[in-house]
């Protein structure tokens, strides 16, 4: 056993360490403009109704789409901002809701984004994504509050406001999902995000995008988050015939884990002595495991093919 925990202990050592070149992106390289916020309007020329604008921080590539339709204008995507305000709660103030005012860490410039659908930033290369920074934007915390003026908006019982993020991998297929919630009152819960919060994505893997999908039972919720230090590392997975990634998804689990783009590959599960509890050659590119009988704790699926072999950790719930 204790050589089985041993080998373990230099897999997650080896694997840890190629995941130590972080790159941050924080925004602050961008040109605010005096208005203290970019959504597109600085540059909108007038030949359309609608204009999409694009920007890069550090091999993270947004958008932002404006629009004016002479009578009044508006944008969705991704701005971004340097405003302070912390007070002022309606559609105008591009501001974060945070202690000290401002981005996260005491920087400056940050992401404000205004999303229904869902949208997507890209990255240049495939990488390892690693975590962010969210919070409130001020409008969203005041109206969930209920000291936007009219507390109408107040959060009760059951009312929740959820950030999902998704990870897109090369192939345009998800990788997994991240929930957050910016507030939360169910299942005895009964709070708003008030600070940078620090959000765990590890879990995504290997990505060439993000998806960014706001929900709330009080549909009247301004959609706004705001988001600042992106953190990712260099890409460390098993490459197949393509350039696509393995993701091993939900994690935590309960019953079924999903393994994706192992396509011809062998996979192991081993739980933390070493014991083998499950294995299988010539994989699809889909693989779900079922995982229910399982005791809770944390077990290894290590994935191997003929050019290399990862080993991922992951929760049973």
């Amino acid at each position: 056993m204790k050589k089985n925990l041993f080998l373990t202990s230099v897999l997650i050592a080896f694997f840890s360490f190629a995941l130590n070149a972080q790159t941050i992106v924080d925004f602050e390289s961008l040109a605010v403009p005096d208005t203290g916020f970019y959504n597109g309007s600085a540059d909108y020329s007038g030949s359309g109704n609608q204009e999409t604008f694009t920007y890069s921080e550090n091999g993270a590539n947004f958008y932002v789409n404006y629009t004016n339709t002479g009578s009044y204008d508006y944008w969705s995507g991704f701005a971004y901002s340097n405003q302070t305000n912390l007070t002022t709660a309606d559609w105008t103030n591009y501001s974060a809701y945070a202690d000290p005012a401002g981005g996260a860490e005491n920087s400056s410039n940050y992401v404000i984004a205004y999303t229904y659908a869902g949208d997507s930033i890209m990255f240049d290369n495939i990488i390892h994504i690693d975590s962010v920074k969210i919070t409130n934007s001020v409008w969203a915390y005041h109206y969930m509050n209920g000291s936007d003026g009219s507390g109408s908006g107040t959060y009760t019982a059951d009312d929740y406001f959820k950030l999902s993020i998704t990870g897109i991998s090369n192939s345009g297929s998800y990788t997994g999902t991240v929930d957050f919630y910016l507030a939360d009152f169910t299942n005895g819960n009964s709070y708003i995000i008030d600070n940078w919060t620090n959000v765990n994505l590890s879990d995504l893997g290997n990505v060439k995008g993000l998806k960014f999908y706001l929900s709330a039972l009080d549909t009247y919720t301004p959609y706004y988050f705001c988001m600042d230090n992106l953190a990712y590392s260099d890409a460390v997975s098993v490459k197949n015939n393509d350039n696509t990634d393995i993701a091993v998804y939900p994690n935590p689990v309960k019953d079924i884990a999903n393994i994706t783009n192992i396509l011809n590959s062998a996979i192991i599960v081993s739980d933390i002595s070493g014991k083998i509890i499950f294995s299988k050659n010539n994989c699809k590119e889909l693989e779900k495991i079922n995982l229910s009988s399982l005791k809770s704790g944390i077990y290894f699926i290590t994935v191997k093919n003929s050019n290399k072999t990862i080993t991922k950790k992951i929760i049973k719930q």
